[in-house]
């Protein structure tokens, strides 16, 4: 992973955090949830296809080589949480524990099916089909396919009736492929293109505006379409590592922080649930404060032991 890409993770893994983070007078931040979504969708088309690009053009690319390396960075890791939320909620094993545990929940077009359990791990459950069907779409990357893509794209758009606005846009599977393509066509292009000095600034901003005219947005446009005109060339600027902020993202500090951002997102949302309910009253800064440290000391202590586990 390039370095400055690995240390955004950690920026939008925290948005996603803030967007489960309510208390008091602190509201949760509706559009990092969103926003954070959509890039680690197209951060994940865009780094299998620098990665094992030119294994799939030269015939060496191993799939179930590939599969495999995918799945044990997360999958151990997502039945560790699984099972730490059955613990505590006291749930009966069923068929919603059934299909996270084969990470099949988001097919499922209900809430009380695709946010089961630990409920944010309905994105490893599409993640794991763009992954599968990855190595097919890029062989076949191709103008006409990518025009297929943008008609099916705008189609499902215009045709989701907006109380499953959720169910479909948000979760499913088939639909956050499409995030995932952008990133594999982002791939292809960004290389002929180089940044100029400000950019890191401008998609800064541009990326703070989408934030901002989020509340204000058509429900299925700030979905994801509202961020994938910003996070596209914000990955592209970042990735080239060419300014100050780049700089600032390749710190040891930035990089470690990167390095905990599965586990912190597979965890944090019971994190947070649990610090609330079992800390007394206090402010709603302390509060935040106290629920992002907590996340942190876990997530650091897993990655440390599953980094070693997976070392052996």
């Amino acid at each position: 992973m390039i370095a400055t890409l690995q240390s955004l993770r950690f920026v939008f893994v925290m948005l996603i955090f803030l967007s489960h983070f309510a208390y008091k007078d602190i509201q949760a931040l509706d559009a990092g949830g969103d926003c954070g979504v959509a890039f680690f969708f197209i951060l994940s088309g865009f780094g299998c296809s620098l990665g094992y690009g030119s294994q799939l053009r030269d015939g060496s690319f191993r799939y179930a080589a590939f599969l495999w390396r995918r799945i044990r960075k997360c999958y151990p890791l997502h039945l560790l949480c699984l099972a730490v939320f059955l613990l505590l909620s006291h749930a009966a094993i069923d068929g919603k524990v059934l299909l996270n545990v084969l990470l099949l929940q988001s097919w499922v077009p209900d809430a009380d099916w695709y946010f089961s359990c630990n409920s944010v791990a309905w994105f490893l459950s599409s993640l794991l089909f763009c992954y599968v069907l990855f190595p097919w779409a890029y062989r076949w990357l191709s103008p006409a396919l990518t025009a297929t893509v943008i008609v099916a794209c705008i189609a499902v758009y215009l045709l989701t009736p907006y109380n499953r606005v959720n169910a479909i846009l948000y979760v499913h599977p088939l639909v956050r492929f499409f995030d995932f393509y952008w990133g594999m066509l982002l791939a292809r292009c960004y290389n002929r293109w180089q940044s100029p000095q400000g950019m890191e600034w401008l998609v800064l901003v541009l990326l703070l505006a989408a934030l901002a005219l989020y509340p204000v947005m058509d429900a299925k446009v700030r979905n994801a379409p509202l961020y994938w005109l910003v996070l596209l060339p914000l990955i592209a600027v970042f990735a080239q590592q060419s300014g100050g902020l780049s700089r600032l993202l390749e710190s040891k500090a930035m990089l470690w922080l990167g390095s905990l951002t599965m586990p912190l997102f597979l965890t944090h949302q019971m994190v947070i649930s649990i610090v609330q309910h079992h800390l007394p009253d206090m402010p709603a800064v302390a509060m935040l404060a106290a629920c992002l440290l907590v996340a942190l000391t876990v997530s650091w202590g897993i990655h440390t032991i599953f980094s070693r586990l997976l070392r052996l």
